[in-house]
């Protein structure tokens, strides 16, 4: 597996964390924890992937963004 696979499944795994958290949690407190598991999964995934990933996955995972745009 790959640095960029290991970086998605950790933000898809927040990501239905984040969900589970605003619709189980009462509401005021399950949209601040969903948000913020959400923004800790998202960090989480970048820092993974700059630990694990080779000098070609990070260039070539910036021709993706490049290519794709803003």
């Amino acid at each position: 597996m790959n640095a960029q696979t290991i970086r998605f499944l950790v933000q898809l795994a927040f990501a239905f964390a984040a969900l589970l958290a605003v619709v189980l949690v009462p509401s005021p407190y399950g949209l601040t924890l969903g948000f913020f598991l959400l923004v800790f999964g998202l960090w989480l995934g970048r820092r993974i992937f700059r630990r694990l990933a080779t000098l070609d996955e990070v260039k070539a995972d910036l021709r993706q963004r490049v290519d794709e745009g803003p």
